[in-house]
């Protein structure tokens, strides 16, 4: 069984208090969870996949004002935080970056590819927003399972992923296990 680490948005923009949108102190408290999960996979030797989005001033969700501007092309507030940027030093080979546009990381990426060029059975996700990108991406990856990959898991992490929306943020956990099939861990 080859495993995976998906990591979404886990951006300065999202997570620092000074990121353009970040998800608060809910956010600060993922990252010693999540700097955990990348250290372990690093040690086995999985895969880690860096799902983040990578914004133009004109793209909808921020020229139409959904969104204010963030994860802006070039900004330091897009680059991975620091503290899974020190994880992954050194081990950049089992390491691939996906820049997105939309909610959903599977949307308009490799991702499908990256999971077959792997032979990806176990997907393990973190990142934020829980009701957001993590919840579509999820529902990508339940589209692609039942599908494609009827032998892909999907697992989530509670303390890897969350929302500046903590209603939103409850509700998804409880909705990834009964409507996707995911395992919450």
């Amino acid at each position: 069984m080859a495993r995976a680490l998906l990591l979404v948005d886990l951006s300065k923009d999202f997570v620092y208090p000074d990121g353009a949108l970040n998800c608060g102190e809910a956010g600060l408290g993922v990252i010693p969870y999540c700097r955990s999960l990348v250290k372990e996979f690093v040690e086995t030797g999985d895969l880690i996949i860096d799902a983040r989005d990578l914004h133009d001033p004109e793209d909808y969700e921020i020229a139409s004002g959904l969104f204010p501007p963030h994860n802006l092309r070039h900004s330091e507030g897009q680059k991975l935080i620091d503290e899974l940027r020190e994880e992954l030093n050194g081990h950049e080979e089992k390491y691939v970056y996906i820049a997105k546009k939309h909610y959903n990381a599977c949307q308009g990426t490799d991702l499908f590819n990256i999971i077959r060029q792997y032979h990806i059975t176990e997907i393990h996700v973190a990142g934020v927003c829980t009701d957001i990108c993590v919840r579509y991406t999820v529902n990508g990856l339940y589209d692609f399972k039942t599908t494609e990959h009827p032998d892909l898991q999907i697992v989530v992490h509670r303390e890897g992923v969350a929302s500046f929306n903590e209603a939103g943020h409850q509700e998804s956990l409880q909705h990834f296990p009964r409507v996707f099939g995911a395992k919450v861990v």
